[in-house]
């Protein structure tokens, strides 16, 4: 199965002060390749899903996970974090919900 993202950029860091370890990402999803794969949210949630996966595929099922999506493409839109929660309570829905309501927000402004 191909990957639904391109990773342009990842590094990670540790904080032995805080014993914790910080992963920075930049990527791009990558449309549908399939005229048949008609349904845009499910192929989106589906990246979300493999991109998680990625990025958490070295983290214990008990850590503790925040993340921070920005726009690279406009800078002039703030981030978007998600609170910290176990690495298994963040799901490709979580993601989706809070990217809905920061689009709603910045939208108003």
């Amino acid at each position: 199965m191909d990957r639904r993202f391109t990773i342009v950029y990842e590094i990670t860091r540790q904080c032995r002060r805080f014993n914790t370890a910080g992963t920075q990402l930049t990527n791009l999803l990558v449309p549908p390749s399939d005229e048949n794969e008609s349904d845009p949210i499910s192929h989106f949630l589906d990246s979300v899903t493999d991109l998680c996966k990625h990025a958490l595929r070295n983290c214990n099922d008990s850590a503790m996970v925040g993340v921070s999506i920005r726009n690279e493409g406009n800078v002039r839109d703030k981030a978007i974090g998600i609170s910290f929660r176990r690495k298994d309570q963040l799901t490709a829905d979580v993601i989706s919900t809070c990217l809905g309501e920061g689009y709603t927000i910045q939208v108003a402004f």
